[in-house]
């Protein structure tokens, strides 16, 4: 338990680094390819599955609205052969999904002209008695569905409304797991190409700031640069499920700050590198101090070995002098006392 404390607390510790410490981009940049995936991928399963539980609930619940609608404040209707036939005079108007379809308008007793009354509307559904017709406000215009077409593609010949009913009744749950797992992978998926696309690029601006990052180095960097733009991302899209609070530019600023995470990273990188030479320069600088030092302190050795070396030469050199100087005065002492070598074998002496 113990081990699997530290992973977690290192994680979130890696998270809290990457946010706020961009000296740290340096030692991101050194990891392996394969530590800077791991943590791309916590990251992102992190984020993609609190998302995905969001976006399923919200789409569960307007399906449940839409169950509920259909159930309670629909008129009874039926299909059969191509023609949709509902026991109503007048037309019915369902506003509760503006925000995801626009207004739903229901009426199979106008034709022809009759439409254009309805073409006022910028966005929603007209639902007729032969087709059903989107209302867009964008270059397509409207764009028309016959029943008949959805009914062969699909094999359905007539349906009533409690057919329907029943379809929807069990359709939440069935699709609850299906739209958790695609949102969370296909979100995986597309972020993770996309780290893959914004690496490459990390490696073209380190080449313009003069840098020449690899690609493993790039990968860590992108990767750790896109924590805080996952965070917002997550906390925004929840916001706006639960809200429908829309930011119009949140797309530009989510990689403006991704790249503003990245550029300051090969900055100070870049910096530490160059401070770095200037350091082993100046140790380099002091090392050919202390080795001019040490060749000159041999050389006075050398010297003295070379002086002590001459004394005693010169020594030698004295000695036979001072012994002939020393003869010299004994002999002028022995010629002073008769003792010479020019003296007699021996002398008479005095009676």
């Amino acid at each position: 338990m113990s081990e699997e404390n530290n992973k977690k607390t290192n994680f979130f510790k890696e998270v809290i680094k990457s946010i706020k410490d961009l000296d740290k981009y340096e030692d991101f940049a050194l990891e392996t390819p394969g530590k800077a995936f791991k943590y791309f991928i916590k990251l992102m399963a992190i984020c993609f599955i609190i998302i995905s539980i969001f976006y399923t609930y919200n789409i569960v619940e307007n399906m449940n609205s839409v169950y509920a609608n259909l159930k309670n404040k629909l008129p009874d209707f039926s299909y059969t052969q191509g023609t949709l036939t509902m026991k109503s005079e007048e037309p019915v108007v369902i506003e509760d999904y503006k925000n995801i379809f626009g207004k739903i308008i229901i009426d199979t007793n106008i034709t022809g002209n009759e439409i254009e009354k309805y073409e006022s509307e910028k966005e929603g559904i007209l639902i007729l008695k032969d087709k059903c017709i989107f209302l867009e406000n964008n270059a397509m215009g409207q764009v028309a569905y016959k029943y008949e077409d959805i009914a062969k593609n699909y094999n359905i010949s007539d349906f009533t409304k409690q057919d329907v009913v029943n379809s929807l009744e069990g359709l939440s749950v069935f699709l609850c797991p299906i739209i958790f797992v695609y949102v969370c992978i296909s979100s995986l998926v597309v972020v993770f190409l996309d780290a893959l696309l914004i690496s490459v690029l990390v490696c073209g601006i380190s080449r313009i700031l003069k840098m020449k990052l690899k690609f493993a180095p790039s990968f860590g960097i992108t990767v750790h640069a896109y924590t805080l733009p996952l965070i917002l991302n997550l906390i925004y899209m929840i916001v706006n499920l639960l809200t429908g609070f829309e930011i119009k530019y949140f797309g530009f600023m989510y990689y403006t700050i991704l790249f503003i995470y990245v550029i300051v990273a090969i900055l100070m990188i870049k910096t530490d590198f160059i401070n770095r030479q200037m350091e082993l320069m100046k140790i380099a600088e002091e090392q050919e101090k202390v080795k001019e030092e040490m060749r000159k302190k041999e050389e006075e050795e050398k010297q003295k070995k070379k002086e002590e070396n001459k004394k005693p030469e010169e020594d030698n050199k004295e000695e036979p002098e001072t012994k002939s100087k020393n003869n010299k005065k004994k002999k002028q002492r022995d010629d002073e006392k008769g003792l010479g070598a020019d003296a007699p074998a021996f002398q008479e002496t005095e009676k």
